[in-house]
């Protein structure tokens, strides 16, 4: 396990964070301003958090083991960097709505340049569900 931490650290620390978020949203939802579209804020509740934190343990524990059959380290990467890419975008809206600037965004778009560059180093086997090309 501490050779795969070391491997995938990178995950290791996305999952974390998403996990982070995930329990931040359920305890803090309705963060968002009231007049974003109904879409964006679904973004905020605490279902959602629910769903950060079950994809990030499933993050962890894919990157601790280090398993990548039937092409789980793609969902999980697609589903995790999709959650933070529209995490991003309804703060961003939410900056747009209100006009009040916040970190928090500009925080969320580092994690998610992260996962897709962390997605880009990913070996391609590991995408393909362990098949050789």
């Amino acid at each position: 396990m501490k050779k795969h931490f070391w491997k995938n650290r990178n995950w290791v620390t996305v999952a974390v964070e998403e996990i982070i978020i995930g329990a931040i949203i359920m305890l803090h939802y309705q963060q968002l301003d009231g007049r974003l579209p109904w879409a964006l804020g679904l973004l905020d509740n605490p279902i959602l958090g629910l769903i950060y934190v079950l994809i990030g343990f499933t993050l962890l524990v894919n990157s601790l083991w280090d398993f990548y059959w039937y092409r789980i380290r793609l969902v999980l990467i697609a589903l995790s960097g999709g959650m933070w890419a529209l995490l991003s975008g309804s703060y961003i809206m939410n900056i747009v709505v209100t006009g009040n600037v916040t970190i928090a965004p500009f925080i969320f778009i580092v994690i998610t340049i992260n996962v897709f560059l962390s997605a880009w180093e990913e070996p391609r086997y590991k995408l393909k569900g362990g098949e050789r090309y």
